[in-house]
C-alpha cells in the first residue's frame, strides 16, 4: 500500500487498518474485472497498469466511460460497494494489472473518519468529472476519424492488442466503421493491421 499516493497522508490508524486488510493481486491482460449491473464487494487500488471501463446501450453499442490507472481507483467500482449499488459499466483490463484490493466496509469506515481518505476520494470524483466533460465534448464535436486517431495516439505502446470490436466500444460506433477508417489508415501508412493486433508505424502522423 505504500505505492498508493494517499497512503502517507493517513493517519496512522487507518495506514494500520488498510495494510492489515488489503490483498495484493495481479490481474493478466483482458480479464473483465467487473460487469455492468454487478455489485461490488471491494474497492481496487491499482499500482500498475490500466483498465478501461464502457457502458453498453440497449442498442448492443457500448462507448467508453474512462479511464483508470496506477495511483487512482474506479469511481463507480467505489460508489457500487459503498453503497451496494449496480455498476453503471464495465470494466476490462487494458494492460497486465497489479493492485490492492480492498474491502468496502473498511473503505466506508477510512471515509467518515479519516480527512486525508476523504480529500483524495473527492479529488478523484472532480478529475473524473472533467475527463467526462472532455469526452462529451470529443463525441459532439470531433469526428470519428480523428477520435480514432487521437485514441491511437494516447497509446505509449505502438502495438496494441485489441480487436475491431473492443475500439468500437471504446468510440462508441460500431465494429464495421473502425475496421474502414483503420483500413483507411493502413493505406496511408499510419498503422499495419493483424489479427488482434494494430502496429502504429507513423506515430508523428497521428
Amino acid at each position: 500500500m505504500h505505492e498508493v499516493d494517499f497512503f502517507s497522508k493517513l493517519s496512522k490508524k487507518s495506514q494500520d487498518s488498510l495494510l492489515k486488510n488489503c490483498l495484493h493481486i495481479k490481474i493478466p491482460i483482458g480479464t473483465r474485472l467487473y460487469a455492468q449491473g454487478d455489485v461490488c464487494v471491494d474497492v481496487l487500488y491499482l499500482t500498475k497498469g490500466r483498465v478501461r471501463v464502457t457502458r453498453q446501450y440497449e442498442n448492443g453499442q457500448s462507448v467508453l466511460l474512462f479511464y483508470f490507472e496506477q495511483g487512482k481507483h474506479c469511481n463507480i467500482d467505489f460508489t457500487s460497494a459503498d453503497n451496494s449499488t449496480p455498476m453503471i459499466g464495465t470494466a476490462i483490463a487494458e494492460t497486465d494489472l497489479e493492485g490492492y484490493n480492498i474491502p468496502a466496509s473498511l473503505i466506508t469506515k477510512l471515509f467518515a473518519e479519516d480527512k486525508e481518505f476523504k480529500c483524495y476520494v473527492f479529488d478523484q470524483y472532480v478529475n473524473r468529472m472533467e475527463k467526462m466533460a472532455s469526452l462529451i465534448g470529443e463525441v459532439r464535436f470531433m469526428s470519428l476519424d480523428k477520435r480514432l486517431l487521437q485514441w491511437l495516439d494516447s497509446h505509449s505502446d505502438e502495438k496494441i492488442s485489441m480487436t475491431h470490436e473492443e475500439i468500437s466500444d471504446v468510440i462508441g460506433t460500431s465494429r464495421e466503421v473502425i475496421s474502414r477508417l483503420l483500413k483507411g489508415f493502413e493505406k496511408k501508412g499510419l498503422v499495419r493491421l493483424s489479427r488482434k493486433r494494430i502496429e502504429i508505424v507513423d506515430q508523428e502522423s497521428l
